[in-house]
């Protein structure tokens, strides 16, 4: 192997690693360059060594292309990894070329070896970035295709040249059917001109495009889709638009059931502003702290105020000034207890005149119970109230005629209370006489036979007042009465008159005073009526009993009762008794026990009647203690 010095030196010089080999392929020259790039000597590598500077992974396939070059003759470009100096493996590509003789024989093969490494690492991530680009058009191409809109775009001139699964799906059609300005054809033929005007308009125009039209499904059926595009540049620089379609046909159907509603509401709304303006009362609501915020044309007509002078607490203005005050404080009362309440007042009219007004609510409550609004009326009681007084004093005439003829039917027992202490006065009065004639004179006993005058006539006068009480007519008294002597005057006057009917009397009472708001006479003609109607129950035997009980009740209440051991009352007839004009009584008028009730409700108790476990019945009513009883 034969070379010029200066041969040698020229290519030690070249940028480049040269090599050549003999005709059968053995190395036998290689450039200084090669050496120092290999960190070896030619010696190292001289021959078949030269393998040893391959891959490991490379060397099978290197061997193979060595083989075939040699054995066409031909140069062909060979790519594997040669380690370099500091032990690294790097890329390169093996270049050569044959010198024949000529007769076309191979005398000897050069070549090159390019360190290719940082073109086989550019390659290798272009080949990544080309293979992250793929599957992120193929992400992105799923996620456009899983989308739940039907996703497109078009071209400037509006015609579209994309449109994603969902479409196809939807339409159920080919995309060549969609495509171009074959869309139109899916579109209600009703919105077609409309929707092509804007779109146009918006190609010309605008960079973005907005409205709602309906296509057709795969089943035939047109569905309500809102449009919404935007013109943008894509990657190549060219103008396209890109959008989707919405289904928002239940969100359509929504709107007009929405406008349906709100035009059924104001409808609704209308007519109850007629009703409320034409029924024949006054409608009326507040807040939930009980300012007034609305009332209808009835009040404001009546009232003749205008509506800024009522509204709030203004309303107050309407009342009688007596009644004011007592208004006020049964709304505060009500608003905090959140109890509805009926309350009576008088209002003041247009032209002066006052009437009385039941003012009734409600209140309207949240799921929490807490009060939203309250709403309520206001009714005209003039007439009732008058036709009740009326009553009331029709009912004072009848307990008074009751009253006078229970005292009639007393009249031989009164005479005999009457004729007692008169019979004692004139007894007595002699006896004083007797002891101051002269011869007889005992001033002590005189003095005696005096004071028992004196004792029988007050005893006589208590009689007649009681008496003269209950039978006179005089106004409604309401003052702090004990039951306990109520009781005990009226079986003060009944005492003979049950003695001879042979009634034993037996009485249950409170050693303390029980004290109720209430009138007098009239709970005497209670007690005196539902005594009288016992005795008048039971026959004479030595088992004939009167029980007249008097005690506070668990409740703090004052409950009166009065029993008897007669035949009892009839089970159907129980929820009768205290009606007007009924009565279980051969010769009775059915007022007795109707008045009764009424005197027991008008001092705000409650009355009842049942029948013993044994045999009779009783009668029961209650009235509020003084202690708990608010006086208006």
């Amino acid at each position: 192997m034969e070379h010029p010095t200066h041969t040698d030196e020229i290519i030690d010089m070249i940028p480049a690693m040269a090599w050549s080999t003999t005709s059968d392929g053995m190395l036998d020259f290689a450039n200084q360059h090669f050496l120092e790039y290999v960190g070896l000597s030619l010696a190292d590598i001289a021959g078949e060594n030269f393998y040893r500077l391959f891959h490991s992974d490379d060397l099978k396939h290197l061997a193979n292309e060595w083989r075939n070059i040699m054995t066409s003759k031909t140069a062909k470009e060979v790519e594997g990894r040669i380690k370099r100096a500091d032990g690294v493996f790097r890329w390169c590509s093996l270049r050569q070329k044959p010198r024949h003789d000529l007769q076309g024989n191979v005398v000897r093969w050069y070549g090159v070896v390019l360190d290719i490494e940082d073109r086989k690492q550019a390659e290798d991530a272009l080949r990544e970035t080309e293979a992250a680009l793929a599957a992120s058009e193929q992400n992105l191409r799923l996620i456009i295709d899983s989308l739940p809109v039907l996703v497109w775009s078009a071209r400037p001139d509006g015609s579209a040249d994309f449109v994603n699964k969902s479409w196809l799906d939807y339409a159920g059609l080919p995309a060549e059917r969609i495509l171009e300005w074959g869309f139109l054809n899916l579109y209600h033929p009703d919105d077609v001109p409309e929707m092509v005007d804007i779109w146009k308009r918006d190609l010309e125009i605008s960079d973005h495009t907005q409205l709602k039209g309906r296509i057709r499904g795969e089943d035939g059926k047109y569905r309500w889709f809102y449009f919404s595009g935007r013109k943008l540049t894509d990657a190549r620089g060219e103008e396209r638009w890109f959008g989707v379609n919405i289904d928002i046909e239940d969100l359509q159907l929504a709107e007009n059931a929405l406008r349906e509603g709100e035009a059924a509401l104001r409808e609704s709304e209308r007519r109850l502003n007629l009703v409320l303006n034409t029924i024949p009362a006054m409608a009326w609501s507040c807040t939930p702290d009980g300012r007034l915020d609305y009332f209808n044309r009835n009040l404001t007509d009546y009232v003749g105020l205008p509506f800024e002078e009522l509204v709030g607490f203004g309303f107050y203005k309407m009342f009688h000034e007596d009644d004011t005050e007592r208004m006020r404080e049964t709304w505060d009362e009500i608003i905090v207890t959140k109890q509805p309440r009926p309350v009576d007042a008088r209002i003041r009219s247009f032209n002066g005149e006052y009437r009385w007004f039941n003012l009734q609510q409600n209140p309207l409550l949240d799921a929490d119970g807490n009060v939203v609004r309250w709403y309520g009326v206001v009714v005209d009681i003039e007439d009732r109230k008058r036709a009740e007084e009326s009553l009331h004093r029709s009912q004072s005439d009848l307990a008074h005629v009751t009253r006078l003829t229970t005292i009639g039917e007393l009249a031989v027992s009164i005479a005999h209370e009457i004729n007692q202490p008169l019979m004692a006065i004139v007894t007595n009065a002699a006896t004083c006489l007797r002891w101051l004639q002269d011869g007889h004179t005992d001033l002590r006993h005189a003095q005696s036979a005096a004071e028992r005058v004196v004792h029988d006539g007050h005893r006589a006068g208590e009689i007649v007042a009681s008496i003269r009480a209950m039978a006179q007519r005089s106004p409604v008294r309401m003052e702090r009465t004990d039951v306990n002597k109520v009781l005990h005057d009226v079986l003060f006057l009944l005492r003979k008159e049950l003695h001879s009917r042979g009634l034993q009397v037996a009485t249950e009472t409170s050693p303390d005073a029980l004290f109720v708001l209430g009138d007098r006479t009239q709970l005497q003609q209670v007690l005196l009526n539902l005594i009288m109607n016992s005795a008048e129950a039971m026959h004479s035997d030595e088992a004939a009993t009167v029980t007249v009980s008097c005690k506070r009740s668990q409740d703090r209440n004052i409950e009166i009762s009065v029993s008897d051991t007669g035949r009892g009352i009839a089970p159907d007839q129980l929820d009768h008794v205290f009606e007007a004009f009924y009565t279980t009584k051969v010769d009775g008028i059915g007022m007795g026990l109707s008045i009764c009730r009424s005197i027991v409700e008008a001092h705000g108790g409650q009355i009842r009647a049942t029948n013993n476990h044994a045999k009779g019945a009783s009668f029961i009513f209650t009235l509020s203690s003084f202690e708990e009883t608010a006086v208006d």
